[in-house]
């Protein structure tokens, strides 16, 4: 569907209200006219009446005649009447000025002639307003060309001052242009009008805000590839540290066993020996296998859920930590909570743990998790040492755990306690459409 512009729409209503002013404006002398028509041929007809009436006395002399010519001599030279005796041709008009027959039957209607008696003949009198009539046509017409004049003049200044106005909406156009592209260095220059100024700022922050969210974006990007390498790092160093000496052994064990096996005067019991540490070898394999696998997905969240799986977590730590007390409040932990709430809750909770026995001293560590609508929190403590003044910058575990929490639309907080020791608090946003 076609639309005018903001500018042709200006235009148009400008040029609207000057026409309907002119309009407005010639009515009002046409109006005006009328008035000032009538006004003058009364006027016109009052004095050649008193003029006739005062001659009348004459004309009944001998000298009549030659008073009946000064009455017509002196008639002729009143404005907007003629005077004539009944049956006499009437004066021929020459030079008048007339005016357009519609204007002057829109201002002015005749009246009849009026008829006065005399011994010379009836004298008539009817008003002729035609000289009056077309001086205010003129003056009509030179009014309108001017006030044309003016608002021509008016409409091109006052269509040059909008063109100049909207002429940054062209700036700030292709500036969210260049911002839909993607190109967030663009800046629109902050000139115009004050409405104007403002939009420009407006999209100058959205620019830098889009900017900084695109750099912010863009480090994550590293930080993830940085954790996923130091993640493959250590599986590789588990790998080859752990398992590969392990599968090295057995593999020798095995060998060794099959030698004996062979060999005449075998000893049972020796072989039992033998059979019994390479099973105690392939247990520590399975053991080093599932810590790994723990590493990158808890078997025990899919098997249990998370109250059961933060529950063994604390479990494992209990048994390497001893003298540390753990204290477990997981109410909100039992039920269905979807499978990437989950997951991130049983990260946090693992994180913090590391975190309190790594480096808090604590003697005393709290884990509670609650529910509150459709937000699940987390909350860890501990009576350690506290986090350092200043804060240290946080580990890549709780930086990358604080990108992933703020990207499901949650928080994540590490504060002292009044009491002494840090309090590790984080929400997180239930998803109702994926439950485990």
């Amino acid at each position: 569907m076609f639309q005018l512009s903001l500018r042709a729409r200006l235009s148009l209503l400008l040029g609207g209200v000057l026409a309907t002013g002119l309009a407005f404006g010639v009515g009002l002398l046409i109006l005006h006219a009328g008035t000032r028509v009538r006004t003058e041929a009364e006027a016109a007809t009052r004095l050649a009446r008193e003029l006739v009436e005062a001659t009348l006395p004459q004309l009944s002399t001998p000298r009549g005649p030659e008073a009946l010519a000064g009455l017509m001599e002196d008639a002729r030279r009143l404005r907007h009447v003629r005077v004539a005796v009944a049956g006499a041709a009437a004066p021929a008009l020459t030079g008048e000025r007339r005016a357009p027959e519609w204007f002057a039957a829109l201002v002015f209607r005749a009246p009849a002639p009026e008829r006065i008696a005399s011994p010379l003949g009836a004298i008539a009198i009817s008003a002729n307003p035609s000289d009056e009539i077309a001086e205010i046509w003129e003056e009509i017409v030179w009014l309108t060309i001017g006030a044309t004049g003016m608002a021509a003049l008016g409409f091109a200044l006052v269509a040059f001052a909008v063109s100049r106005t909207l002429a940054p909406i062209g700036t700030l156009s292709q500036a969210l242009e260049r911002l839909e592209r993607g190109d967030f260095s663009v800046r629109a220059p902050a000139d115009g009008s004050p409405e104007l100024v403002v939009i420009a700022e407006r999209i100058n922050a959205l620019a830098a805000t889009l900017q900084q969210l695109d750099d912010e974006n863009r480090q994550l990007v590293r930080r993830m590839i940085h954790v996923q390498d130091e993640e493959r790092r250590d599986i590789a160093r588990d790998l080859h540290d752990e398992i590969g000496p392990f599968l090295f052994t057995v593999r020798a064990g095995v060998g060794a066993l099959a030698r004996k096996a062979q060999s005449p005067g075998v000893d049972p019991a020796r072989l039992a020996e033998d059979c019994a540490k390479i099973d105690t070898q392939i247990a520590t394999l399975q053991q080093i296998n599932r810590g790994i696998l723990g590493r990158l997905r808890p078997a025990a969240l899919e098997e249990m859920g998370l109250a059961d799986a933060i529950d063994a977590l604390a479990r494992r730590w209990r048994e390497g930590q001893e003298g540390i007390e753990i204290a477990l409040a997981l109410d909100g932990a039992r039920g269905d909570i979807d499978e990437t709430t989950a997951l991130t809750a049983y990260r946090v909770v693992q994180e913090g743990l590391t975190n309190a026995f790594r480096h808090s001293g604590a003697s005393r560590i709290e884990v509670k998790v609650t529910r509150d609508r459709d937000m699940l929190r987390i909350d860890i403590s501990d009576d350690g040492a506290g986090l350092p003044q200043p804060p240290a910058s946080s580990g890549l575990g709780l930086r990358g755990m604080s990108e992933r929490i703020d990207a499901l639309g949650g928080t994540l907080a590490i504060v002292n306690n009044p009491g002494g020791g840090a309090r590790l608090s984080a929400t997180l946003r239930l998803d109702a459409n994926s439950k485990v």
